[in-house]
């Protein structure tokens, strides 16, 4: 199985749902919206890929190949997401939006982006501090 959206949406399911205890194919399925048999399927493939294991009491835990990628798509996807709102796009627009440009995005934009955020961000702080009240 190579990577590709799928297996990189279920990493960083995995990773998000990961922070409230264990994770168990149903809790992955509630957050996708599809069925428990399709999350073992997948599971069952994704494992054979090496990026994840089923424990004997059905928790998933990722590898460190599957770790590497479910962080790096959630740093895509706060940066992209961060952006759009820090432009002012609201934040159901921008959340759509950041998950399907966060698979197709290059190392060099990412950074191109994290960049110019930072900048945005710098530019605000220093007009802001430059105002005078009335």
């Amino acid at each position: 199985m190579e990577r590709n959206q799928k297996v990189e949406d279920y990493m960083r399911t995995i990773c998000r749902l990961r922070k409230n205890g264990l994770v168990r194919g149903a809790y992955i399925a509630r957050e996708l919206g599809v069925s428990k048999p399709t999350v073992s399927v997948a599971l069952r493939e994704m494992e054979a890929a090496g990026y994840l294991t089923v424990q004997p009491d059905r928790t998933v835990e990722l590898t460190e190949k599957g770790e590497t990628i479910g962080r790096s798509v959630i740093e895509r996807n706060e940066v992209i997401f961060g952006l759009l709102t820090d432009l002012g796009v609201d934040k159901r627009t921008a959340d759509a939006d950041a998950c399907k440009m966060e698979h197709g995005i290059s190392d060099e934009s990412l950074k191109a982006l994290t960049e110019l955020r930072h900048f945005l961000r710098v530019v605000r702080r220093v007009s802001s501090s430059g105002r005078k009240d009335g």
